[in-house]
């Protein structure tokens, strides 16, 4: 008997909590790989553990959730990869400022990357949420950075 379209579209909602759910393990391996705040070379290096990581833990997370393992593990990929390079820079940024709240905020970091780890496991759609608020934390910064030199490429 072929699948009506009900239990494809419970199929589909499954899939996508699954990887919704691998995603935030993905950003919350990247955040706690971020949180240590790493520069340069170290920070390349970091985030290719992170990536790796990620898309391991993003694809044990689709295994045991019986979807597909490629979906999750890209999710992870892709979570951890974003995670690590902004939490690294925000970090790396404040430690730059003398704001004296570097480890401070890597431990929050940190506590926030648990969060979205656990609330991930509970609600995967909240994973969503955490992913656009890393893209809008990396889209203020880049605009900040822009604006800071505006003024000098007027003087060319």
């Amino acid at each position: 008997m072929p699948p009506t379209g009900d239990s494809r579209s419970l199929a589909r909602v499954d899939a996508l909590l699954a990887t919704c759910q691998a995603l935030g393990l993905g950003i919350a391996v990247g955040a706690l790989a971020g949180a240590a705040g790493l520069e340069g070379g170290a920070r390349g290096g970091i985030t290719l553990l992170a990536i790796a990581s990620g898309a391991a833990v993003g694809a044990v997370s689709a295994s045991l959730d019986d979807e597909g393992v490629v979906l999750g593990a890209l999710a992870g990929l892709v979570g951890a990869g974003l995670a690590c390079v902004v939490i690294s820079a925000v970090i790396v940024g404040a430690g730059r400022r003398g704001a004296g709240g570097g480890g401070a905020l890597a431990f929050f970091a940190s506590l926030a990357a648990l969060a979205i780890a656990g609330l991930s496991i509970l609600l995967p759609p909240l994973a969503l949420v955490a992913l656009a608020a890393l893209l809008w934390l990396a889209t203020a910064r880049r605009r900040r950075a822009q604006r800071k030199y505006e003024g000098l490429r007027v003087l060319r």
